[in-house]
């Protein structure tokens, strides 16, 4: 590492660090709320959002040792006990962060691209034992170090106990590998995916009507979302694996401080980004994040169902509403509905599997 902490660096590093703890744990926090209870989003896959976000609000916690070190210019000031426990808790929550993307990647892949599997591979039973393995894949890498197999040591240009990546070439290899490059590519391949099904979709709704309603609209909404993670994802991890990777092959080559500490920051950012991407991009958390913030203001708050106050669209309860009351499920002739009045209409339809959004020509 070349050149020391200043009061310049602290300001410039404190300042971004605190907006990144507060969204990510406040956001965070949000999004877990609205996941688990009441009913106000429909969203598939809930139980993987409330991961994600249980994730980033403990490592965005977590943080609030490194904004300390921050403000004591790179000095650790809670000892070996605690510098073990942050490292362990750093592994953990980051590397649980990064798989409970690429299983809500794989969610969105099933829910698109596999429609008629969708129930089956993700029923409450499954997804409980998705997120399960999730939080167990960092394991290994987490106690790794407190048993022998690497160290988590304090990194003054890092601010955070973390391994150097040259003591254990193995132990180093083996997590860039499982952290970085697999999420990623399997990430990418769904994303793929369902850009391809999504553009083949398109055009067999032109070939069969110019006049023929959209029905594809949710599923360009996920595909867009998942776009927005990858490039997120990219951003935010892609310098500190490079820096990391120079670090195992090259020991002796010094980072410069505000690189080092930016690819931190960066790395950290992702836990903020997360409420934004899966929470200002989907329209049922968004107005779940409105009404809880009215609420908030108006001295209440209230998880349970509200109903879109769109002149446009109806919806409908779907399965996850008590089973005392009755489910309606509704069947959509695309040739009657091309006949429709000119008046615009939106319906949320259940149709195998997906909520979808139909829009009556005008």
């Amino acid at each position: 590492m070349v050149m020391a902490w200043t009061t310049a660096s602290v300001i410039i590093t404190a300042l971004p660090l605190c907006v990144v703890i507060l969204i990510g744990i406040l956001g965070n926090l949000m999004v877990v709320l609205i996941s688990t209870k009441g009913n106000r989003v429909r969203t598939k896959g809930r139980a993987l959002i409330a991961s994600l976000a249980f994730a980033d609000t403990l490592e965005s916690t977590n943080l609030i040792f490194m904004l300390v070190s921050v403000a004591h210019y790179g000095h650790w000031i809670f000892g070996d006990a605690l510098c073990q426990l942050n490292g362990f808790l750093t592994t953990e929550f980051v590397i649980s962060s990064m798989y409970s993307l690429t299983a809500i990647s794989i969610n969105r892949y099933f829910m698109v691209v596999k429609q008629n599997y969708y129930r089956k591979v993700f029923n409450p039973r499954n997804q409980a034992l998705i997120v399960a393995f999730i939080w167990c894949i960092p394991l290994p890498f987490a106690i790794g170090p407190l048993v022998g197999w690497s160290k988590f040591e304090f990194q003054t240009g890092k601010c955070i106990c973390i391994f150097f990546f040259s003591r254990s070439v193995v132990f180093s290899a083996a997590l860039l590998v499982v952290a970085v490059p697999l999420p990623l590519g399997i990430i990418c391949f769904c994303c793929f995916k369902i850009f391809r099904e999504v553009g083949h979709h398109s055009k067999r709704v032109t070939t069969m009507s110019s006049n023929a309603p959209s029905v594809n609209v949710e599923e360009v909404r996920i595909t867009k979302t998942l776009a927005v993670v990858i490039g997120a994802y990219l951003i935010c991890f892609i310098p500190a694996a490079t820096i990391n990777l120079i670090e195992m092959v090259q020991p002796s080559f010094e980072i410069p401080l505000w690189i080092d500490i930016l690819s931190m920051i960066l790395v950290f950012c992702n836990h903020a980004n997360n409420p934004v991407i899966y929470g200002a991009l989907n329209r049922q958390y968004r107005k779940a994040f409105k009404d809880i913030l009215k609420n908030l203001l108006g001295g209440r708050c209230s998880l349970d169902k509200t109903t879109d106050s769109s002149n446009n669209s109806t919806v409908l309860e779907t399965s996850t509403a008590p089973r005392s009351r009755k489910l309606f499920k509704t069947t959509v002739n695309v040739a009657t509905m091309a006949k429709a009045k000119s008046n615009s209409e939106a319906k949320c339809i259940e149709s195998t599997g997906n909520c979808l959004e139909v829009v009556a020509p005008k």
